[in-house]
């Protein structure tokens, strides 16, 4: 007796009803993501930005990764208090300098290049840094901090 071949026959609606079944929840979708101006005070030879716990709720990143990017930009130290949410810089930057900064770090670490979304977060697998779209479920990889 020979064995019987078995067709599996799907029909275009069963088989987009499983795929969609399988992608990850779409996430709340911001109208348009606003990135406020970096509100700086200068004190001597430092740099004070006044407002950097909101720009990091904003871009819903940690304070560290976003102080460890800009120090590292711009090859100076500095310290972030806790308390009072503002990041000392050790060197006079201009207002507009860290705008373009932070500019270049949401483009990077923060919106999505499949979709655009800013609904994403970072995520670290070994030495690589891993961009995660809760809006499309893309991953891309981004440049170390």
């Amino acid at each position: 007796m020979k064995p019987r071949k078995v067709e599996l026959i799907y029909n275009y609606d069963y088989l987009l009803e499983r795929l969609y079944s399988r992608l990850p929840a779409r996430g709340v979708k911001a109208g348009r993501f606003e990135l406020p101006r970096v509100a700086v005070e200068r004190v001597g030879s430092k740099t004070i930005i006044r407002n950097f716990k909101q720009l990091c709720d904003v871009t819903r990143r940690e304070p560290r990764i976003l102080m460890r990017y800009l120090l590292k930009e711009l090859g100076a130290a500095g310290s972030y208090d806790e308390d009072s949410g503002m990041l000392t810089i050790n060197v006079r930057v201009s207002a507009a300098t860290l705008n373009k900064l932070l500019e270049r770090f949401v483009k990077t670490y923060v919106i999505c290049p499949t979709c655009g979304a800013p609904d994403t977060r970072l995520e670290r697998r070994g030495k690589a840094w891993i961009l995660i779209c809760e809006a499309c479920g893309a991953e891309q990889p981004v440049p170390p901090i």
